[in-house]
């Protein structure tokens, strides 16, 4: 039997038990997306335990054994994801975004025009942060940058991406802040924007997988 199972169906149960309240009014009481509520009854992958706990607490459950549940869950069997084919072979391509620039010419760039190669950096991951909100949580980022950082590590929190998303973010966030104040600055260096480009962009096609993974 499934650990994962086990839990899906006691917050399925829970559910039912409070009046079967719909995954808007659900998102509401949790502060989560309806997607990621979603998962969490399906049992599809393990949801975080900040995720249980909310639901649990909105559906009147009882939290210690919850907790018992989803311990076990995380505790179970692990199935790895299969690396995408971009990530593992020199003969695939990287998937294309929508950018000012694309990977080849960020890289180029790096050299000939660092600036414009750490804002296409950002701007790659802030039009990817604002698909991956409305796939996700079917919401837009706030005006902020730090909104789309914020995206980002709420997806990480919940599973969606791998662990280190977030700090990706706001790293290369960082490094785009920072090229905006040149004269308080040391002088950019190549291989720092280059690692800054490749960041950037490994995540941005991380999270377009999540994102067509959700639209199949």
């Amino acid at each position: 039997m499934n650990p994962v199972d086990d839990l899906s169906r006691y917050l399925k149960r829970l559910h039912v038990q409070t009046g079967a309240p719909s995954r808007r009014e659900m998102a509401q009481q949790t502060g989560y997306g309806k997607s990621t509520i979603g998962d969490a009854f399906a049992g599809q992958r393990l949801p975080t335990w900040p995720v249980v706990q909310s639901m649990v607490a909105a559906l009147g459950g009882d939290e210690a054994e919850a907790r018992e549940l989803w311990a076990s869950a995380k505790g179970g069997p692990h199935q790895p994801q299969q690396a995408p084919e971009w990530l593992t072979s020199v003969r695939a391509d990287p998937p294309h975004l929508i950018a000012g620039l694309s990977f080849t010419d960020a890289c180029a760039a790096a050299a000939t025009d660092p600036k414009r190669a750490l804002d296409s950096s950002w701007e790659v991951l802030r039009l990817t942060g604002g698909q991956l909100a409305h796939a996700l949580y079917d919401s837009i980022p706030g005006q902020w940058s730090s909104h789309i950082v914020a995206t980002f590590r709420q997806a990480e929190e919940d599973g969606h991406l791998p662990a280190g998303a977030g700090a990706v973010a706001d790293t290369v966030h960082h490094a785009y802040v920072l090229s905006n104040f040149p004269e308080d600055e040391e002088p950019l260096v190549v291989s720092d924007v280059l690692q800054n480009v490749l960041l950037a962009y490994r995540l941005a096609w991380q999270a377009n997988d999540t994102i067509s993974g959700r639209r199949k």
